[in-house]
């Protein structure tokens, strides 16, 4: 046996070992998750968001995060994210409400998502509709040991197709 073939076949054995040492996660991280408090994480981001409380949201958001919006680039970074819905968001025009549709352990990190409705407040005035859409968050463990949105993606229905002629 040529020493290149015995190097492979050691590198071989050696990667298998590796593979075969690695365990399945831990029970005990799923048991120990707690689908209520990622319920109350949406909660507490939808009353900061309809308070116009930048800090208390910034505080809810990775500082790696990122956030994909329809038909746009995504929006990498805390500061980045937070800029942007600074500049998109008017708590005067809309106050938002949340659905959480399912909640999941993922490892040591959680996933829900769920439905929005963006609803318009009287000051809005009368040309502007219910908005709605669907939401998507992956949340990591938080310095604080709760939870922080790290991928978060949000989506809504196209305006309908004008009829064909």
């Amino acid at each position: 046996m040529s020493m290149l073939n015995r190097a492979l076949g050691l590198a071989s054995v050696v990667v298998l070992a590796a593979c075969a040492q690695q365990q399945a996660p831990e029970t005990s991280e799923v048991a120990t998750f707690d689908a209520e408090t990622v319920r109350a994480q949406v909660d507490q981001f939808v009353t900061a968001w309809n308070a116009g409380d930048l800090a208390d949201l910034g505080t809810m958001i990775a500082e790696d995060a990122v956030l994909m919006q329809p038909d746009g680039l995504p929006i990498e970074g805390r500061s980045a994210i937070m800029a942007t819905l600074a500049e998109g968001y008017d708590v005067a025009i809309f106050q938002q409400t949340a659905t959480v549709d399912e909640v999941l352990a993922v490892g040591d990190h959680a996933y829900s998502r769920g439905t929005w409705t963006l609803n318009p407040t009287p000051d809005a005035g009368d040309d502007l509709q219910v908005l709605s859409g669907k939401w998507s968050v992956l949340y990591q463990p938080g310095p604080d040991g709760g939870w922080q949105t790290w991928r978060w993606m949000w989506n809504q229905p196209s305006p309908a197709a004008p009829p064909s002629e």
